[in-house]
């Protein structure tokens, strides 16, 4: 590699702080951040800096991988505190986790079947309790010693009252019980933790797990229609970057420049974990494996690949099967976004390792702030033979399968959305200040976006930030169109943002520099959360569910049970919840890094029925 490309790096970034910085103190009120006059190529790796933290050394591929046991979707579920060792290397440590020391098992379900699960708040003060942001959306000095939590079904189809809305949470001895209408096919869903203005602390330390959904074509048994692994053979991947103190603690926080306390806009690990233990190793035997892969990391986007350039085959999206297995060396997955992939071990001899990957470079604003890389996620080591498999030719549109992918068809309407980043001088003490936001609206403004129950919508949603954001809608299910590059600066310049809290929406369909790109081969299928890469729109088709699909009406208001809390939005203060005006009602869309999204880059929608 040249020499000079690290320094340009490190130049870059210095020359970027400095100026982010001066516009921070510059500015009297949350202001607009313009991007650059040019769309910047990928940069180089950064150098490894003393103006970040970095984890101490550790060997990869030491520690085995857990797995995490898979136990029906009923019954109880506490968010305990626990102990956990993340590598062998590393001292034991306190972590989150759903009934086990980190992480959750994997919840399964099937279709139709209502699936009913009391949670519990059990977890003591907060393990990341120094850098809970008081200046959060509702978020107090009771966070640190006696924290919120609540439960999200990502990807789920539920009731308000069952979705996990980020402004009802309950503390220690509390707890939701939410009933999950499993109204939809097979899928790989998640569950996780989405209390407004610590999701990013919460999920770090370990709230987090799989949902299987089965249904009668994805079984789950040896004998399923589709032909696919199951057993010892169909295993979670829960893929997180960590960076760690000497003590064995979660380090949450990027620059050594930034106060502890402060909410930093994105937290990008040096280490990868794998179901929460550090570069870990896997024996796998010559047959067919079949992975569930979630990104579950705060911030970073990941293309997988195989360090020996071996195919795998994608036959999943977020909400479930493609119509058939696609090949491919690679594939990218951003934070929220799961993938269900193939892998075939067959063809290799006894001792043969093979590392997973990620080849993902950082984006232009993670390359201003160096932030740290990351190659290895973990290692397979073959031994043994298997039971003889192989790869189905179809998933879809054929006898005793479940019906072929629909043709994306016109939308009813069009719909532009932005996401646009500013300084926030309310928060000058965060060095940098950085509020990212949807529209140019804060997350409780009164400018609530509206929808149909039944309606097929096309979202237009222009990234004007050098940040890629991965975006996640609540109870919708969406199909990618495409991506179409624009000139950033030429959009801004033609249509200045107005001031914060006032809605920015303007098509960009007249600035972009290239044609559009269609989504690859293993991004045709339904998603709930869509990659927006910088200087891009990126045009999806959001399906909103009619209510007879869901079975229930997705505009009633919210009720706070007895022992919950909530964070009124601004028309809210000072009003019973119960009283009719005011109510909380609807779903909310989103970044899903956590760090933007608790800061502000999350809105309500309300579907109408």
């Amino acid at each position: 590699m040249n020499e000079n490309l690290p320094r340009r790096g490190f130049l870059l970034g210095t020359l970027g702080a400095v100026g982010f910085g001066l516009m921070a103190k510059a500015a009297a009120a949350p202001s607009p951040l313009p991007p650059p006059p040019v769309p910047i190529p990928p940069l180089p790796a950064p150098v490894v800096t003393p103006l970040n933290y970095h984890s101490p050394a550790l060997q990869p591929f030491v520690d085995e991988l857990p797995i995490p046991e898979t136990r029906a979707a009923a019954g109880e579920l506490a968010a305990v505190s626990g102990v956990h060792r993340y590598h062998r290397d590393l001292p034991e440590t306190r972590s989150w986790g759903f009934g086990r020391p980190v992480l959750g098992p994997n919840l399964e379900a099937r279709r139709d079947r209502v699936a009913r699960i009391a949670f519990r708040n059990e977890l003591g003060t907060h393990v990341l309790a120094p850098h809970v942001d008081l200046t959060m959306h509702g978020v107090t000095e009771l966070d640190r010693t006696d924290p919120r939590f609540t439960v999200h079904l990502h990807g789920g189809a539920n009731a308000p009252d069952d979705d996990g809305h980020p402004l009802i949470a309950w503390r220690n001895g509390g707890g939701p019980t939410f009933s999950y209408a499993n109204r939809q096919e097979a899928a790989t869903l998640w569950y996780h933790d989405h209390a407004m203005g610590i999701t990013r602390l919460n999920i770090q330390a370990g709230l987090a797990g799989m949902y299987y959904l089965r249904d009668e074509f994805d079984t789950g048994r040896a004998d399923n229609p589709l032909g696919l692994p199951s057993g010892e053979f169909e295993l979670p991947l829960i893929v997180q970057d960590r960076t760690f103190n000497a003590d064995g603690s979660l380090q949450p926080m990027v620059g050594t420049y930034i106060p502890q306390g402060f909410n930093q806009s994105g937290q990008v690990g040096d280490v990868g974990c794998v179901n929460g233990m550090a570069w870990p190793r896997l024996q796998v035997r010559r047959t067919l494996y079949r992975f569930r892969l979630l990104n579950g990391s705060n911030s970073r986007p990941y293309i997988f690949e195989f360090s020996n350039g071996m195919p795998c085959w994608a036959i999943g999206t977020d909400l479930g099967l493609l119509d058939a297995p696609v090949p491919t060396p690679s594939i990218r997955v951003s934070p929220g976004e799961r993938v269900d992939l193939l892998v075939d071990f067959s063809a290799f001899g006894d001792g043969t390792t093979v590392d997973l990957i990620n080849t993902a470079r950082n984006d232009l604003g993670n390359t201003v702030f160096m932030v740290p890389e990351l190659r290895p996620i973990m290692r397979f080591t073959v031994a043994g033979d298997g039971p003889a498999a192989a790869i189905p030719a179809r998933l879809r549109g054929g006898a005793g399968l479940p019906d072929a992918l629909p043709p994306l068809g016109p939308p009813e309407s069009v719909r532009t959305v932005t996401l646009i980043g500013l300084n926030d001088d309310s928060r000058a003490a965060a060095v940098f200040p950085t509020l990212m936001s949807l529209n140019n609206l804060a997350f409780l403004s009164d400018d609530v976006d509206m929808a149909a129950a039944g309606a097929v919508e096309q979202w237009d949603i222009v990234n004007t930030t050098p940040f890629d954001h991965p975006i996640h809608l609540h109870l919708a299910r969406m199909r990618v169109i495409g991506r179409q590059p624009i000139l950033t600066s030429a959009y801004w310049f033609a249509n200045l943002p107005p001031t914060f809290g006032i809605r920015w929406a303007p098509s960009a369909d007249a600035y972009a520099i290239g044609p559009q790109q269609a989504p690859p081969p293993w991004e045709f299928g339904w998603k709930d959360t869509v990659e927006c890469p910088t200087d891009t729109i990126t045009r999806v088709l959001v399906h909103w569910p009619a209510v007879d699909e869901l079975g229930f009406d997705p505009d009633v208001a919210l009720t706070v049970p007895p022992g919950a809390e909530a964070i009124a939005p601004a028309e809210m203060a000072g009003m019973d919840h119960g009283s009719g005006a005011g109510e909380i009602r609807g779903y909310v869309w989103h970044c899903h890094n956590l760090d933007h999204a608790d800061h502000d880059m999350m809105q309500r929608i309300r579907v109408m029925p």
